[in-house]
């Protein structure tokens, strides 16, 4: 008997030491995957892990990563952000222990999540002329649609932290600032300094920032084109930056947050400058008249100076000429996007058609050459807008058909071009 129990005990030690590593458990939040970069997908193991390289780990389809391993954990590192609603697949091949040289290989799978999206709707969904405004919730593939708050004339708005915050007009053409939480039925009106306009109403998001111009009614105020910001985790009140005369606040013709951070870069008079809203700090940048968008990366923005695009380097400081490739013939309109690691860039271009004829169309430029991703095929249709998705998977492309018409927004594939749904709004802005 116990003859028999050292040859089955044995024969378990040898099947588990020619077993390899086996994989217990995976964590992803497949919310926070398509929304921020730098998020992990983390493999537990029944056992310690020896080194494992990245050359080792293949993932469909695929996306930059780095690797690390920790005790029993394989961490696997997505430095950008991942594709709305789809299947990934991931593979690590030749996994080992310290302390055994047989090796197994790892296999999971898991689906993104597809997060909401948010549109002004003038005149409010399925109303007749004269209704109040809308903000509407919805996705990019789902046709359903959520009315999260409606005014009359709706001017603006902005996501928030959780919330989204609302500009409307008043009666005696005044603004107003309201802050509204999808879901829940309380409004806050935030407070302005005096009677006023705003206009550019920008947030930062993850650090429940909001800021925009105002200009006072009364000039005595002493508000034209003054930025003021909210810190919506502090105090519901507005403050401003020092501007560039002593005791006066700072008064700028365009402005914008970095994304998810307390930095803002700002033009005034021809001159850029970024500033710390945090410590109430600013330097200067440069002769620079126009602000485009800042990288998917956050590392890089788009700026505008004597009709030329450069690109700023926001962690070294230095400005380098950005020329993308156009169809020939082909003038921009407006500065680029650019995309997930700045290789590529989407452009509104002025071309003619075979009759001569200007119109309006999108290009998606990199070092092989323009692609057209989406045309107006019309002299009348002006683009009023082309914004992408945080993980640069859609375009939001805002157009009027004709002068005078309701602005319509198509949802576009950036890399193929395929239209995928469209808004009968503007404004499309993701969280």
């Amino acid at each position: 008997m116990i003859a028999v129990l050292v040859v089955l005990c044995t024969g378990l030690a040898v099947l588990t030491l020619g077993q390899g590593p086996r994989l217990v458990r995976s964590d992803i939040d497949t919310e926070s995957v398509v929304q921020l970069t730098q998020q992990r997908l983390l493999m537990h193991s029944n056992e310690p892990l020896a080194e494992i390289d990245v050359e080792q780990v293949s993932v469909t389809p695929s996306i930059p990563l780095k690797v690390a391993t920790d005790g029993s954990t394989l961490s696997i590192t997505f430095e950008q952000r991942l594709l709305y609603g789809t299947d990934y697949v991931v593979s690590v091949s030749g996994v080992t222990s310290p302390f055994q040289e047989a090796g197994s290989t790892f296999d999971y799978s898991f689906t993104t999540g597809s997060p909401p999206l948010y549109y002004l709707q003038k005149g409010g969904p399925d109303a007749a002329a004269g209704a109040d405004d809308a903000i509407v919730r919805t996705t990019v593939s789902g046709a359903a649609r959520d009315v999260v708050y409606s005014a009359p004339r709706i001017q603006d708005f902005a996501v928030v932290g959780s919330s989204l915050a609302i500009v409307t007009e008043t009666d005696d053409g005044m603004s107003q600032l309201v802050l509204v939480a999808p879901g829940q039925s309380a409004v806050e009106t935030l407070p302005l300094p005096t009677r006023g306009t705003i206009t550019q109403l920008g947030s930062s998001v993850k650090q429940a920032m909001l800021g925009f111009r105002f200009t006072s009614a009364d000039p005595a105020a002493g508000y034209s084109n003054t930025l003021l910001l909210f810190d919506l985790l502090a105090k519901h009140t507005s403050f401003t930056l020092p501007g560039t005369v002593i005791g006066e606040p700072l008064e700028v013709d365009q402005w914008r947050f970095i994304p998810d951070s307390t930095l803002i870069e700002t033009t005034a008079g021809g001159v850029m400058s970024i500033y710390d809203s945090a410590l109430q700090q600013g330097a200067v940048i440069g002769d620079y008249d126009g602000l485009g968008e800042v990288a998917p990366t956050g590392t890089q923005s788009v700026i505008s100076g004597q009709g030329t695009f450069h690109m700023l380097d926001l962690l070294s400081g230095q400005v380098s000429p950005l020329t993308p490739i156009l169809p020939e013939g082909a003038t921009a309109v407006g500065p680029p996007l650019l995309g997930p690691d700045g290789s590529t860039t989407v452009s509104v271009v002025n071309v003619a058609g075979v009759d001569g004829v200007m119109r309006q169309v999108v290009v998606r430029s990199d070092t092989s050459g323009a692609t057209v991703v989406f045309d107006t095929a019309s002299a009348d249709a002006r683009i009023v807008s082309v914004t992408q998705s945080p993980n640069t998977q859609y375009l939001a492309i805002a157009v009027q058909p004709r002068p005078g018409a309701e602005i319509a927004t198509s949802l576009v594939d950036r890399s193929s071009g395929a239209a995928v749904r469209t808004l009968a709004g503007l404004r499309v802005t993701w969280p």
